[in-house]
């Protein structure tokens, strides 16, 4: 092995290794409120509307954040633009913690979204930088069950350290401690684009043709209007694939921010309990994530599209599953959650590679911005209308409104693969 190997290898495992750290701590951070909810709100007296209305709040500017970073993350160094971030979510984590108020407590979670959703565009810019488009999916899938291990770790400490302290306060200060030292982490082994450092271009490096064609059809010296117009906003395939992922956020959100309330205070199961299916829809989601990447890259040649297609009846199949268990074997809805979250992040994860891939070579941050804005505007449904809608038509309207979104879901697949064949005969 030459040195130039040696080095892309080194720095390739370096940026893989410190990207996924980042944004699991990240998880771990974000999803404290969640899992601490049930006591957070007796505590505070927050009712189920509030606690909705936070959460539609929380993806809209969560939304708005990634949107507005993603623009910025194809012109800012990704250490600049993390380290900072990770640094001021720990500090707000703590203000959670010592909150002694409902509009205390809200107006923080509210500022943690605008620093959570300056996460994303800057990994998803180093990972398109390093990682070229015929092993990407491979290597993304891997980066990506940083959300589910934080997923998953997330509602485990929060109860750890609720069940040790007798105190939901300290499920936001550990996780801050826990950020603070992946913000040093990040200040020493987050790097820029290969360039920078005298490397090739990851296309050249690694001679592969797919990631070549998109580098050659990226044309150079655009502005950051024009880039984003030519290949972005006037890209119909970008704009299916964030209708797509705007369905799966919204199924998402529902399962991670309503599971422990709907099984702790509908059905009656203790928090543990109810809180280990959030960790079990997790650990379904590294499974899918690992799987779809793989086999999108080796037996769809890099074709995202079709492989979601397969996740589809995944995830409609694992939603069946909950329904016809709920009321029969714990063990039971808790596979059905390990088979939803399969079906829920390997289409999250594909839908974001495969935005990136028909976007432009420089254009991942703004790419995924855009997606980032709206699908978290979507997201935001999962709040406060969930919250409506149960109150109208009680969780059986819920569950049915998510049926029909997973079908959508669906169709919508279907015509991406379409658009996306006559595209490539053109």
């Amino acid at each position: 092995m030459n040195k130039l190997d040696e080095t892309y290898r080194r720095l390739r495992w370096q940026i893989i290794i410190t990207t996924f750290l980042t944004y699991t701590v990240m998880y771990i951070s974000r999803k404290a409120y969640a899992a601490a909810a049930p006591l957070l709100m007796e505590d505070l007296g927050m009712t189920a509307v509030q606690f909705g209305t936070a959460s539609s709040i929380y993806y809209i500017l969560y939304g708005l954040s990634k949107f507005s970073s993603g623009l910025l993350a194809d012109r800012i160094n990704p250490r600049l633009f993390l380290v900072p971030v990770l640094f001021l979510i720990a500090v707000i984590n703590v203000g959670i913690g010592m909150a002694d108020s409902v509009n205390m407590l809200l107006g923080l979670y509210c500022l943690t979204a605008i620093a959570q959703g300056c996460g994303f565009p800057p990994i998803a810019k180093a990972i398109s930088e390093w990682y070229s488009k015929s092993e990407r999916g491979g290597w993304y899938s891997l980066w990506n069950t940083s959300h589910n291990v934080g997923g998953a770790l997330a509602p485990l400490i929060a109860s750890a350290v609720i069940a040790t302290t007798h105190n939901w306060r300290y499920a936001f200060y550990v996780p801050a401690a826990i950020t603070a030292i992946q913000a040093l982490i990040a200040a020493v082994y987050m790097r820029g684009k290969p360039e920078k450092y005298g490397l090739p271009n990851v296309g050249e490096w690694k001679k592969d043709k797919q990631q070549l064609d998109i580098n050659k059809r990226s044309a150079s010296g655009l502005t950051l209007w024009q880039m984003f117009r030519s290949y972005i906003l006037n890209n119909p395939i970008i704009w299916l694939a964030i209708s797509g992922d705007l369905c799966i956020y919204i199924i998402r959100t529902v399962t991670n921010d309503w599971v422990s309330v709907y099984f702790f205070k509908e059905l009656h199961w203790d928090l543990i309990q109810s809180n280990s299916l959030v960790a079990w829809f997790e650990a379904g989601g590294i499974i899918g994530g690992l799987t779809s990447g793989i086999i999108s890259d080796k037996l769809f040649n890099a074709d995202r599209w079709k492989t979601i297609f397969i996740y589809c009846f995944v995830l409609i199949a694992g939603m069946a599953g909950v329904a016809m268990t709920v009321h029969i074997s714990y063990l039971l809805v808790a596979l059905c959650f390990f088979i939803i979250g399969a079906g829920i992040y390997a289409p999250q994860m594909l839908f974001a590679l495969g935005i990136i891939e028909a976007s432009h070579a420089d254009g991942a941050g703004a790419a995924t911005g855009l997606k980032g804005g709206i699908t978290y505007l979507g997201a935001a449904l999962a709040g406060a209308p969930i919250a409506l809608v149960q109150k109208a038509y009680s969780w059986s309207g819920v569950f049915t409104l998510l049926g029909s979104i997973a079908i959508i879901l669906l169709l919508l697949t279907m015509l991406i693969i379409k658009v996306d064949s006559r595209k490539r005969k053109i």
